[in-house]
């Protein structure tokens, strides 16, 4: 099978074979969490979604911290001395009632209340189809396969060349084959990265960032003129740095690092 076509033939069907598997295996990862059920998500719930527990609690304190809850004492302890918003998220009431005493931000993240919550919310993203479970994982996972099966009859094609000295094609097709065998190889490894969200979220999150992309952090909105829910938005959608834009002090205590967040084009300029 492998010797009976020549070379540029066979290097025609190794990169339809390729372009076969590769469809199945772009088809499995965008279908799999297609659909979801429950409850339109909270920002809370959408900052998980985007960049798991860290930016939900950073949304979550911010929500408090806007609602005139969150207080800064010594020595970088948070405390709370007012009722949570009402409507508030089970991880936002976690969060205030682990503030009562005085902590501060890594021993808040530590908190048993606070893991409590944050297992619950990742359990009902789960439920609802928003996270894949360990088994659509392995779904995905197991959809590459095919392309390191491609990748396999072309390197056994070159290798039998080069062992027992068969005609595998001239200097381009043999060229041109193993280029094709190294970036079927690369693709499927790339592939093998399994997104811990749904179809349906990496869909929503992406909707969700075209309709607010004014209040993206590189177009500087005027945080004077948007009320908490847009921050609170921009910050589940965007990641934390709309928070240092509005309390720098306040975002850095609670892990906002700006040379991490800072733009890339501002992160160049000396």
């Amino acid at each position: 099978m492998l010797w009976g076509v020549s070379g540029p033939l066979f290097l025609v069907d190794y990169v339809t074979a390729v372009a076969g598997a590769l469809a199945v295996a772009l088809s499995i990862r965008s279908l799999t969490g297609w659909r979801t059920r429950g409850a339109p998500l909270t920002t809370v719930e959408l900052a998980y979604l985007r960049d798991r527990a860290l930016l939900a609690c950073q949304v979550g304190l911010a929500a408090l911290r806007r609602a005139g809850a969150v207080h800064v004492g010594e020595l970088s302890t948070l405390s709370v001395d007012a009722p949570p918003p009402a409507r508030s998220t089970p991880l936002v009431r976690a969060l205030h009632a682990a503030l009562r005493q005085p902590q501060t931000w890594a021993a808040l993240l530590a908190d048993p209340g606070v893991a409590r919550a944050l297992r619950r919310l990742v359990g009902g993203l789960v439920r609802d189809g928003w996270l894949l479970t360990p088994a659509q994982r392995r779904r995905i996972a197991l959809g590459t396969l095919p392309l390191f099966g491609v990748a396999v009859v072309g390197l056994t094609r070159l290798l039998e060349s080069a062992v027992e000295g068969r005609e595998a094609g001239g200097p381009a097709s043999v060229v041109g084959l193993l280029l094709a065998c190294v970036a079927t190889l690369l693709t499927g490894w790339w592939l093998c990265e399994v997104p811990e969200t749904g179809a349906a979220a990496r869909r929503l999150l992406r909707r969700l960032r075209r309709e607010h992309a004014e209040l993206a952090p590189e177009h500087r909105p005027a945080w004077s003129e948007h009320g908490t829910d847009e921050l609170l938005t921009a910050m589940a959608l965007f990641g934390p740095r709309p928070l240092l834009a509005v309390e720098p002090a306040f975002a850095q205590l609670v892990g906002v690092d700006p040379e991490r967040t800072r733009p890339a084009a501002s992160a160049k300029r000396p």
